[in-house]
């Protein structure tokens, strides 16, 4: 049965006690149940000093990752997100100037609708002759942002029939092979 075996804490006394007779019979030393129970040979107290030199050693000669390498690892993100900060708070005061851009656009139009609401009052006018008017036409009232109406002379229009042979300007010249 191997050392290893876990099926060996369970086996019967019997069969420990033989195995243990076996072993002095053969000039082994007895299986130690505890570490604290045995007495350290000086090889064994030899073998950890010399281990522990060398780990000694070895803590002593390893190189130590400074915080610099990690300050420098992190650069590229710290400045990235800098970026993104620094892009965000443009962003931001872009949005504060258009917003208040829209409120005073609104301000002028409210002004505009109040001004636009109330009755424009035309001024008096002297009294003109009692003329008998060709049409009659009624007084007309300019409300602000309007302009008067244009009264436009009629353009005389003259169709034109388009040949139904394309002209100079329609066709390409090709030359011939």
């Amino acid at each position: 049965m191997s050392w290893h075996d876990p099926a060996r804490s369970l086996e019967p006394e019997a069969e420990t006690a033989l195995r243990n007779e076996l072993r002095g019979l053969l000039g082994m030393p007895a299986p130690a149940t505890s570490y604290f129970e045995t007495e350290p040979t000086p090889e064994l107290v030899s073998l950890a000093d010399d281990l522990r030199r060398e780990a000694l050693r070895r803590n002593r000669t390893a190189r130590k990752r400074s915080s610099w390498m990690l300050l420098a690892a992190a650069l590229p993100f710290a400045l990235a997100l800098g970026g993104v900060g620094v892009w965000g708070v443009s962003q931001k005061h872009k949005a504060e100037q258009l917003a208040a851009a829209v409120a005073q656009q609104q301000v002028q139009i409210q002004r505009l609708a109040a001004a636009v609401a109330q009755p424009v009052v035309a001024p008096a006018r002297p009294a003109a002759p009692a003329a008998p008017m060709a049409r009659s036409q009624a007084p007309q009232v300019l409300l602000v942002g309007q302009t008067a109406p244009r009264n436009k002379a009629k353009e005389l229009v003259i169709p034109v029939q388009r040949s139904a042979e394309p002209s100079a300007d329609d066709t390409q010249r090709v030359k011939v092979h």
